[in-house]
C-alpha cells in the first residue's frame, strides 16, 4: 500500500511539474510569437517607408524632366517661327506622357511598383534620348546651350 501511494504521490509531482514545465514553454511560444509579429510590423513600415521613397524619387526625376520642358517651351514662345510650333508640340507630347506616368506613380500600390518603376525608368531613357535628338534638330534654337 505504501508503494502504491508513493508511485501515485510521484506521478502526482511528475504531473504537476510537467505542467509547470508546459506552462513555461507556452510563455515561450507565446513571446516567440510576439517577437516574431513585431519583426514582421517591422519589415512592413520599413518595406513601406522604401517603397515611398522610390516612388518620391522617381515623381522627382520627372518633375524635373517636365520643368526643364516648361522652360524651354516658354523659350520657344518667344521665337514663334513654325520651327519653334513644331518644337513645342514635340515637347508637349512629351510632357503630356510624363504627367501621366506621374500620375501613376501616385497611384502605383506596393504589388504594382515594379512595373510601374520599370515603365518610368523607360520612359526616363526615352526622354533622354528624345531631348538629346531634339536639341540637335533644333539646335538654332538653343545657340546658348
Amino acid at each position: 500500500m505504501k508503494k502504491i501511494f508513493l508511485v501515485l504521490g510521484l506521478a502526482a509531482f511528475f504531473a504537476c511539474n510537467e505542467s509547470s514545465r508546459q506552462q513555461e514553454k507556452k510563455e515561450e511560444v507565446k513571446e516567440n510569437i510576439k517577437s516574431a509579429a513585431e519583426d514582421i510590423k517591422s519589415a512592413a513600415n520599413s518595406t513601406g517607408d522604401y517603397l515611398s521613397e522610390q516612388k518620391d524619387q522617381a515623381a522627382e526625376a520627372l518633375r524635373e524632366r517636365i520643368r526643364e520642358i516648361d522652360q524651354t517651351s516658354e523659350e520657344l514662345k518667344k521665337e514663334g517661327d513654325e520651327k519653334s510650333k513644331s518644337a513645342r508640340r514635340k515637347l508637349g507630347a512629351l510632357k503630356a506622357e510624363m504627367n501621366r506616368k506621374l500620375e501613376d506613380i501616385k497611384s502605383s500600390s506596393a504589388e504594382k511598383w515594379d512595373s510601374t518603376r520599370t515603365a518610368v525608368d523607360q520612359l526616363m531613357k526615352k526622354s533622354d534620348k528624345e531631348w538629346t535628338d531634339f536639341k540637335k534638330d533644333f539646335k538654332d534654337l538653343f545657340k546658348k546651350d
